[in-house]
C-alpha cells in the first residue's frame, strides 16, 4: 500500500509543474477564441478558426504575451497559434484587447510522462480498498 501511496505522490509531482507552468487562456478575463493566423498586416491579423477565417485587430493598448513573457506584435507570424480575448463586433471581426501566442496545442508539452501502467494499479487499490470498507 506504502508503494502505490509513494507511486501516486511521485506522479503527481511530475505532473503538477507542467500544469502550473501552462499559460491558460482561462487565467484572462473574457472568453477566448483559439485559431491559427494566416496573416499578418500592421494593425490586424486573420485567423483560421473551426468557424472560418476571422480578421482581428488590435492597437497600442493591446497586450501580447507568449506563454509568461510579454512580447509585441512583431511575434505574430504566420501559422502560429493564438487565443484572442476581446470584442467581437457584428461584422465577426475582433477587437484583441489581448493575443496570447502558443495556442494550447503548443504550451502543453507532455513528454516527460513515463508509463502510465501504475494508475491502473492505483485505481483498482483504491477500488479494492472502497469495497473492503463497505463490507
Amino acid at each position: 500500500m506504502k508503494r502505490i501511496l509513494g507511486t501516486a505522490l511521485m506522479i503527481v509531482g511530475l505532473l503538477a509543474p507542467g500544469t502550473v507552468m501552462a499559460h491558460d487562456a482561462k487565467l484572462h478575463k473574457g472568453k477566448a477564441t483559439a485559431g491559427e493566423i494566416v496573416s499578418v498586416a500592421d494593425d490586424r491579423f486573420e485567423m483560421k478558426t473551426g468557424a472560418g477565417t476571422t480578421v482581428v485587430s488590435f492597437s497600442s493598448k493591446t497586450k501580447f504575451e507568449h506563454g509568461k513573457q510579454k512580447v509585441d506584435k512583431t511575434h505574430l507570424t504566420n501559422g502560429a497559434k493564438v487565443n484572442v480575448i476581446g470584442t467581437k463586433l457584428p461584422s465577426g471581426e475582433i477587437v484583441a484587447r489581448e493575443v496570447l501566442l502558443g495556442g494550447a496545442a503548443e504550451t502543453t508539452d507532455h513528454s516527460n510522462m513515463k508509463d502510465m501502467k501504475g494508475m491502473k494499479d492505483m485505481k483498482q487499490a483504491d477500488k479494492a480498498k472502497t469495497e473492503h470498507k463497505q463490507h
